[in-house]
């Protein structure tokens, strides 16, 4: 007897307005509109981790936030540590997101930050 089996669902990267999203090509941290999101992503892999690169875009805030200008850094992006997401079952998503400099950064900016995502 053959038992159909569904694919793997790839796990998904979960912004914490609540939407969630697979290879997003833009990702906030918090909110939008923020003053710093990653813009510009192309994935280079999406498994149990994922690989990629853009621009972390962060408002200079001169004169104020609301006249700045977004200034662009280049980094890697490395979402990792799968879990299952609450109140979905068989769908994961990434808890984890770190971001690596690859050239010039913020002021006082680490080359590398890692932040604990939310599964809402």
């Amino acid at each position: 007897m053959l038992v159909a089996t569904s694919p793997l669902l790839e796990p998904v990267v979960v912004i914490a307005c609540g939407k969630s999203m697979v290879r997003p090509a833009v990702y906030d941290i918090g909110c939008m509109p923020s003053n710093e999101f990653i813009g510009g992503l192309r994935w280079a892999s999406w498994r149990s981790v994922a690989f990629g690169s853009g621009a972390l875009k962060v408002n200079n805030c001169t004169p104020t936030c609301a006249m700045g200008k977004f200034v662009s850094f280049p980094v890697l992006v490395v979402q990792w540590r799968a879990a299952p997401l609450p109140h979905h079952p068989g769908r994961d998503y990434f808890s984890r997101l770190t971001w690596i400099f690859t050239g010039r950064r913020p002021a006082r900016a680490p080359v590398t930050q890692t932040f604990t995502l939310p599964a809402r």
